[in-house]
């Protein structure tokens, strides 16, 4: 099946569970990306005479945090920071997973018990514990947390793009490129990969939200971000204790972490309906 953008958004539009995601997901991704530029005070703008503003306090929307830094900047830079974890970490491993994944999909076996073997094994350990370990070890930062999501995530995309291929090269229209003499990178890349590249998409969408969460969950146990910078997981860290006096500056975080996650599973199952017209109401 090719993938034709204008019906695939025409189609995720009118999607009851694809409107909101569908305007949510750019609208977030844009605030963060240039909203911190917009705003008066800056994610490091330290004022002690204004600390624990509370939301809409004295020209501060969402109110201040312990040392006066302007709560609604640091979760937009924070939002910068996991997103772009989150999107790069996805990019990188989908790249992976695909090259790895239709490799063993189209190649029967040694080649094809080797890979999955291998991708067997690793997704045998608990992803959070694996983690965990990794960020306790390394060097803590952007890159370090990219890479560490990246080395647990590539699996099921591997998964995803191996299932694909297996069905797509019993097809007829590969069967007659091999016999016309096609090498194995012009039916995979020209072939084979156009047309599973929907379902990697989706696969892509519905990653993006686990590695947001991913780094939310190893920055709050002080293993990623570390501060001054912010992520939306260490504000959360640096909020538990002053839940009972000033409980916004985790309210307002953690809400932003469980409606960005939500909106991206969303989005990627709207995107599966809209791709897949055939699955509505499955």
């Amino acid at each position: 099946m090719t993938m034709r953008l204008p019906s695939v958004l025409r189609r995720l539009l009118s999607h009851p569970r694809g409107m909101v995601p569908a305007f949510y997901v750019p609208a977030i991704i844009v605030l963060c990306a240039i909203g911190p530029w917009l705003l008066p005070f800056g994610e490091l703008h330290v004022d002690l005479y204004h600390r624990f503003l509370p939301p809409l306090g004295d020209g501060h929307l969402l109110g201040t945090d312990e040392i006066g830094r302007d709560v609604l900047s640091r979760v937009l830079m924070g939002g910068r920071v996991s997103l772009l974890v989150g999107v790069v970490s996805t990019a990188i491993s989908t790249l992976i997973g695909t090259t790895v994944g239709i490799v063993a999909g189209y190649h029967a076996g040694l080649s094809r018990f080797l890979i999955t073997t291998v991708i067997d094994t690793v997704l045998c350990f608990p992803v959070v514990f694996l983690l965990l370990t990794l960020a306790a070890v390394l060097h803590p930062g952007i890159g370090t947390i990219i890479g560490i999501i990246t080395l647990v995530s590539w699996m099921e995309v591997a998964r995803v793009a191996q299932a694909q291929t297996r069905i797509v090269r019993q097809q007829d229209y590969v069967t007659a490129v091999v016999a016309m003499g096609a090498g194995d990178a012009q039916v995979l890349f020209r072939e084979i990969l156009p047309n599973i590249l929907p379902a990697i998409i989706v696969s892509a969408t519905l990653n993006i939200a686990r590695a947001i969460l991913l780094e939310s969950y190893v920055s709050y146990l002080g293993y990623g971000i570390q501060p001054p910078d912010a992520s939306w997981g260490n504000l959360l860290n640096n909020a538990q204790e002053y839940l009972e006096s000033d409980p916004w500056l985790a309210i307002i975080p953690g809400a932003v972490i469980v409606l960005t996650v939500v909106m991206f599973n969303l989005l990627g199952d709207a995107l599966r309906d809209a791709i897949d017209p055939a699955r509505r109401g499955s």
